[in-house]
């Protein structure tokens, strides 16, 4: 493992530890944390999200500035907004998008951006495909864990 892929996978894990630690707060509930505790960690996690989402479809743009035009960079735009819109309080206008919907919005995001990246890899060093696999699939695990707890406590 390179010095850079070993700090890249340190900081992805790092990034990756809000999500995980979201659902367990979530399953542990009401048994270690107050359930009006988790369902705040909830919101947390679900903007926490929305965030990352944003930024790696922002990486993924920027690093395909060099072989792409402009114009098939639009995506990370429409990836960068359905994140924000998943993360919007209250839903937008006159929408109101349930907690649940949210996450299947932010998990949805978080495909196409891994699908995405994978398919331009020249944009990317040997190693990242790997790693966001890994890690979109652990981040997509844990909002799925939040979304079946929100469910069971009828919160959605």
């Amino acid at each position: 493992m390179t010095p850079q892929e070993e700090e890249m996978t340190r900081l992805g894990l790092l990034g990756l530890a809000p999500f995980v630690f979201g659902a367990a707060v979530m399953w542990t509930s009401p048994l270690i944390a107050p359930q009006w505790a988790a369902l705040n960690i909830h919101t947390l996690v679900l903007s926490y999200g929305g965030i990352i989402a944003a930024f790696l479809a922002g990486a993924g743009a920027g690093a395909g500035l060099k072989n792409r035009s402009a114009a098939s960079l639009t995506g990370a735009m429409v990836a960068a907004l359905a994140a924000w819109f998943a993360i919007w309080p209250g839903g937008f206008l006159v929408f109101s998008v349930p907690a649940v919907q949210r996450y299947m919005i932010l998990i949805a995001v978080f495909v196409w951006i891994l699908l995405r990246d994978l398919r331009h890899t020249g944009d990317f060093p040997s190693w990242y495909g790997a790693l966001r696999t890994r890690l979109t699939f652990w981040a997509c695990i844990s909002l799925v864990l939040i979304m079946a707890r929100l469910i069971s406590w009828r919160q959605f």
